[in-house]
């Protein structure tokens, strides 16, 4: 159990209220004020929106005209969360940057696909609404109880600056961060991927999607079923008629005399921690730093 800071507390409370269904209309009406009472410019209105909803809202929720649900919503979530290292979640597992550091497995990053209202500038009049990927890494994984109405499992995540280099690989760079006031996101809406290394410069490091584990491709030869098939992998040897021939191709050159290079696996977060852990591994992880 930890107590989140102020700061931290409105972040993930803010975030939830704006990906709520239950709290749309009270979005669209706050943004119908501030754009009717306000001269500002749209990049400004749209920061006020952002940053007043919260208060707005509370009072707005406490009418006649509010269901049970959002009123208590509205009121916020308690202070006192529970923290884990790990959460699994439509077979993906995820951990802490932490986690990682101590580990020979990554899991702890993340993208995020959402639509945003774009500005070229804070004098930008004609924002639009694009759908972009944002890229990060797990620092916490936080859930929040709403005090016994509803729960939320987040993610506080430090997002990167996102490029492509002439071959339209994406690639980030740990030292550049952005959207710090918006660290958090539901569990519920990420997709896993993991960063390479570039040997040539050491900060920039490439992003390489994931699927869930147990995850089978079945193409696009059974019509009437589900392009994917959950289920524990399948055992060959059992059925002797099945070819052996996988059709995977090998791409090992044998023309040439093989190199082998000692370089030492990269971390997503290369930190000392003041922080005594037990020897563990990725199965093994405890009931109390792991959730499902």
């Amino acid at each position: 159990m930890i107590s989140l800071d102020h700061k931290s507390l409105n972040q993930a409370h803010r975030y939830i209220l704006f990906n709520s269904d239950d709290v749309q209309q009270y979005i669209r009406e706050h943004e119908d004020i501030v754009n009717s009472h306000s001269r500002k410019r749209k990049w400004n209105k749209a920061k006020s929106h952002s940053n007043d909803f919260i208060e707005w809202f509370e009072t707005r929720a406490a009418n006649d005209d509010v269901s049970d649900f959002v009123k208590g919503l509205s009121r916020g979530p308690n202070s006192v969360a529970k923290k884990f290292f790990g959460y699994v979640f439509n077979g993906y597992r995820f951990h802490t940057r932490m986690h990682d550091g101590r580990c020979k497995t990554q899991n702890s990053g993340v993208t995020v696909e959402a639509i945003t209202r774009s500005f070229a500038s804070s004098k930008d009049e004609r924002p639009r609404k694009d759908s972009l990927t944002y890229y990060g890494a797990i620092n916490d994984i936080v859930e929040l109880n709403y005090y016994g109405l509803c729960k939320y499992v987040l993610f506080k995540c430090d997002w990167f600056e996102v490029k492509e280099d002439n071959y339209g690989m994406k690639f980030v760079h740990f030292d550049k961060r952005c959207y710090k006031e918006d660290p958090f996101v539901l569990a519920s809406q990420v997709h896993q991927c993991f960063y390479v290394g570039d040997h040539s410069d050491e900060n920039r490091y490439y992003v390489m999607k994931t699927v869930p584990r147990d995850l089978f491709n079945m193409g696009d030869q059974l019509d009437d079923c589900e392009d994917f098939h959950w289920g524990e992998p399948y055992d060959s040897s059992s059925n002797p008629a099945l070819p052996t021939d996988d059709g995977e191709v090998d791409v090992v050159r044998r023309d040439v005399p093989a190199i082998v290079i000692d370089q030492p696996l990269p971390t997503l977060y290369d930190q000392s921690q003041d922080i005594d852990y037990e020897e563990n591994s990725d199965s093994d992880d405890s009931d109390e730093d792991y959730m499902e």
